[in-house]
């Protein structure tokens, strides 16, 4: 990975408002010093995706007194949980956020819940949260917390994606008496 100050000037649009450092493998180190830069000021549109950042890199973009200005901010990808998601709700300095991508990490209800009770995400319009471990009580507070002044685009998994049978219910998994399936009493392979 090339120095994070180098990065930044690679890709930092001309007007400093946009950055987007995808896929440019900086895990939760280079995610702490990136939270540290002044080039970050300006910056509206953070894009973070695909670069391995846990929780760590997470609390310290979401805490960066450099971030303020912040509008969306895209962790597509990375390993981030509800400590994380936690930090991103309650940091004051997120209070700007408009859109937040959060698809493909490591979130679950826990998390969900902390951005649908968020006071300080009361911007936020946009919220991507496919393809995480939110469940039943995430997709709930979040569908309660749903438009009105906030999040009109949520964008989650089916839940029904999630049900499954219990195993009390055996009679209904498909087995060897089960109708549904072909009789075979030739098993062993034998043409007689």
């Amino acid at each position: 990975m090339a120095s994070v100050e180098y990065l930044i000037k690679q890709f930092l649009s001309d007007d400093k408002k946009v950055l987007d450092l995808s896929n440019q493998v900086l895990g939760d180190k280079g995610a702490v010093t990136l939270a540290k830069s002044k080039h970050l000021k300006r910056v509206k549109r953070l894009t973070l995706a695909n670069n391995n950042i846990s929780d760590e890199g997470a609390m310290a973009i979401a805490n960066s007194e450099q971030c303020k200005k912040l509008v969306e901010l895209d962790f597509y990808g990375n390993v981030i949980s509800d400590d994380g998601v936690k930090a991103i709700a309650e940091s004051p300095s997120m209070a700007n956020l408009k859109k937040l991508n959060l698809y493909g990490n490591l979130v679950e209800d826990e998390g969900a819940i902390a951005i649908a009770e968020s006071k300080t995400l009361s911007k936020l319009r946009y919220l991507f949260l496919t393809s995480n471990r939110v469940r039943k009580q995430g997709i709930d507070a979040l569908k309660k917390a749903k438009c009105g002044t906030r999040l009109c685009n949520l964008h989650l998994d089916d839940l029904k994606d999630f049900i499954y049978q219990d195993d009390d219910d055996d009679d209904q998994v498909v087995g060897w008496d089960d109708p549904k399936m072909p009789a075979d009493d030739n098993l062993d392979g034998d043409d007689d």
